[in-house]
């Protein structure tokens, strides 16, 4: 197996299990968006995010077209290399059940369209409620993007606690800042009129042959 195909599978395994919780999950390494979720075509957020021990990356979401009463939804991230995903999605995009195709680009190389697995594994597609959600009243608070008077809202589950701040200026999700433990988003511009990063044919991506004697744990959907 090529180098690349390597990198791009774990690429791809990475978002396609974070991206609805924006690197969130089980072991989440960022908060999730906790906001509403109102798509407005052409409306863009763009996000510094710094873990404890890493450097700090950047993460521009957008929402960049409409096909009936769904909307492209786009991530763009900056760190090591430029990585875009867009997702036709039905409602919000942390719910993996409402996500209708999905296409990621890696640097220059062509863009490959994702099967969608939402659709054979519904059950795993639904998010169950857990945690609780303070409300902690309206704050000012000031980033990179300038001062809002946000909504601050704090997520508690298991020692878990996250502190986010939602205003209804920043779109799609209302996001300002979301802090925890051992890492911090802030806003660092927003606005309208985005595009998307992907303009060429997606070319279908064919899942490669596994090496035998992977461990199951590692084995990707419809492999094991």
């Amino acid at each position: 197996m090529r180098k690349f195909s390597v990198v791009l599978f774990v690429f791809t395994f990475i978002l396609t299990q974070g991206a609805f919780a924006q690197f969130g999950g089980k072991d989440q390494r960022g908060p999730k968006f906790y906001g509403d979720f109102k798509p407005v075509v052409g409306s863009w957020a763009e996000y510094q995010m710094k873990g404890q021990k890493e450097a700090p990356s950047k993460m521009k979401i957008a929402i960049v077209g409409k096909e009936g009463d769904s909307y492209w939804y786009e991530t763009v991230m900056e760190g090591q290399g430029l990585n875009v995903m867009k997702m036709l999605v039905s409602g919000d995009p942390n719910e993996k059940k409402g996500v209708q195709r999905m296409i990621m680009k890696h640097g220059n190389e062509q863009a490959l369209e994702m099967p969608v697995m939402a659709g054979k594994h519904p059950d795993k597609g639904k998010q169950q409620p857990k945690g609780k959600m303070i409300d902690k009243g309206m704050e000012s608070v000031t980033v990179p993007a300038g001062t809002f008077s946000a909504h601050h809202m704090q997520y508690q589950d298991e020692g878990k606690v996250v502190d986010s701040w939602v205003s209804e200026k920043v779109p799609p999700y209302g996001m300002v800042k979301s802090s925890s433990k051992d890492f911090e988003m802030v806003l660092i511009g927003y606005g309208t009129g985005a595009k998307t990063l992907i303009t060429e044919t997606p070319k279908k991506f064919e899942m490669p042959k596994m090496p035998q004697g992977m461990p199951k744990g590692m084995m990707p959907p419809g492999n094991e």
